[in-house]
């Protein structure tokens, strides 16, 4: 076929009854958010570097389209447009006198995306900018008016996660942890990696009233009543008992609007955009395996582009809600009693493992036991669940992307594979180690900090071990058969491998010269599931968690 044909990866033609579907969503949206008072505003394509530059806080720049003019200039096609609009208020309407501004907004949006991912590279979005307005009816605004937004589109069954970022930020600051530190609690925090986090605080020495409070960040809440020892356990910390008591407000107001019903609490909310300063939210519906909608406070925004102006705002991701109504079929969406939890297996000891710990607690599929069976989805009816094997790396594609609300994977895996899912329970069996291996003598090459050959089946978790660890920069070496060869022959100094006995290792002149990380089996949920059958799914967690 002709390549003129083909779009470039992860752009796309949009037509006929696909393009009729983003449009109505698109008009629906605007036309509930502009009755509002919100007046419509179009930025260009794109802008200069600095606008989402590192000291803005917006997307990394790898991941931005970068290009030069005539004049030399870097210029940037926008990942994000809130910048663009904060850039165009302060030149245009914040001396004015206008004591609040409101803007909306509409266009496309540009981040490069990893290749083979399944992301769009190219989207629309869509949202709202309330400027100028300080306290809290600003926000229950802005948050009331992305939920009416998400009515106005057809949908009824989703969620509005909130958050406060001076909760995480307050929590740091009164432990004390380096900007390092934070990074890597934050990993653990995004990722509701619970016990990986307990493990990391027991080792970094705060006390026990402190890790305590790191309880609420890994915790989802219905309504603030349900964290009211948390305010107590934080009298000591007023940052953070003035972020609880803010949520607390924000709230009684949307109590008052008759929005609480759409709305959860997710106190460990982080953002990678920088520029936050008050509360977060996201928004989930299903069959989508990421946020159709994300917003929060930036009063320090505007003072970049020379205007300080508090700003509290929203966008969503209009083809991704696209695909969910699409997956959803709304008119005849099943109720939501009826909806099955699929269950990913990692195939081999792993799945037949973990299929005894669910007959522990009441959950069977006998199906899974008959070796002659060419089925490839099993259900156990009365508890509404589903369960299919696959190949271990897949297993957190399938969760990420929502095709399976849970699996139970190998960590290695998990850590290889990067994905946006929750890591939420350690199950414990198939423990071994991740390491680094090789002839004695090579040693000395790791501690010496010379360049070296690593060759190893893992190369996202060896590069993550030498160059953001160990500061150690190494030749990565991708193999996919014996990796115990490649010492031996010559082809590297060191491989990175998993070691269980290390018999192999022994046999043929190689030992363990350090520890990467231990390995055993994990419980992964995806990221929506986890909001939208959170009593299920929390419920199905602690069971595990009783006879693990």
């Amino acid at each position: 076929m002709n390549q003129m044909l083909h779009t470039p990866e992860g752009v796309r033609d949009i037509y006929d009854g696909e393009l009729l579907r983003k449009e109505s969503i698109a008009s629906s949206m605007m036309d509930s958010i502009r009755g509002f008072g919100y007046e419509k505003i179009q930025t260009p394509t794109f802008e200069f570097f600095d606008i989402f530059g590192n000291d803005v806080g917006t997307t990394p720049s790898k991941d931005l389209y970068k290009f030069f003019d005539k004049e030399g200039n870097t210029l940037v096609l926008r990942p994000d447009i809130t910048p663009s609009i904060a850039r165009a208020a302060s030149k245009y309407f914040l001396d004015r006198g206008d004591e609040w501004l409101r803007l909306c907004y509409e266009g496309n949006v540009y981040i490069n995306n990893e290749s083979l991912q399944g992301r769009l590279k190219e989207s629309t979005q869509l949202g709202a900018e309330l400027i100028g307005q300080t306290d809290v009816e600003g926000d229950a605004e802005i948050v009331s008016m992305a939920i009416d937004a998400m009515l106005s589109a057809g949908f009824s069954d989703f969620k509005i996660s909130l958050g406060h970022v001076a909760i995480f930020k307050g929590l740091m600051e009164a432990c004390g942890f380096s900007k390092y530190e934070t990074e890597e609690i934050a990993d653990f925090i995004n990722n509701k990696n619970s016990f990986g986090l307990m493990d990391y605080l027991d080792r970094s020495g705060i006390s026990d009233d402190k890790k305590a409070l790191f309880k609420m960040l890994t915790t989802f809440y219905s309504e603030p009543a349900e964290w009211s020892d948390m305010t107590v356990a934080s009298k000591d910390y007023p940052v953070i008992v003035s972020a609880l008591e803010y949520l607390r407000k924000l709230d009684s107001l949307l109590k008052a609007k008759a929005k609480s019903e759409y709305v959860t609490y997710e106190l460990g909310l982080i953002s990678p955009y920088k520029y936050y300063t008050g509360i977060l939210f996201y928004g989930y519906t299903y069959d989508v395996g990421e946020p159709v909608v994300k917003g929060g406070r930036y009063d320090k925004l505007l003072g970049y582009f020379g205007k300080d102006a508090p700003a509290v705002g929203f966008a969503v991701s209009v083809d991704v809600l696209s695909m969910a109504q699409k997956s959803q079929a709304l008119a005849d969406a099943p109720a939501k009693d009826e909806r099955y939890l699929t269950v990913a297996l990692g195939k081999g000891r792993l799945a037949q493992s973990a299929m005894e710990l669910f007959e522990k607690i009441g959950i069977f599929a006998p199906e899974m036991k008959d070796k002659s069976s060419r089925k490839l989805i099993f259900v156990n009816e009365e508890k509404k669940m589903r369960f299919f094997l696959a190949k271990g790396p897949d297993v957190p594609t399938y969760v990420e992307h929502g095709a399976a609300d849970i699996g139970i994977v190998g960590e290695d895996t998990i850590l290889e594979e990067g994905r946006n899912i929750y890591e939420v329970l350690d199950l414990g069996f198939g423990a071994c180690r991740m390491c680094v291996c090789g002839p004695p003598e090579a040693a000395e090459y790791l501690k010496s900090q010379e360049l070296i050959r690593v060759a190893t089946k893992y190369p996202h978790i060896a590069k993550n071990y030498f160059n953001d660890r160990k500061g150690q920069t190494v030749e990565i070496i991708k193999l996919n058969g014996s990796i115990e060869l490649a010492p031996i022959v010559g082809l590297s100094e060191v491989i990175v491998d998993i070691v269980e006995t290390g018999s192999t290792l022994r046999e043929n002149g190689l030992t363990v010269l350090e520890e990467v990380v231990p390995l055993s089996a994990r419980v992964v949920v995806n990221q929506v599931s986890m909001k939208m059958e959170n009593e299920r799914i929390t419920e199905l967690i602690s069971k595990l968690k009783e006879v693990v």
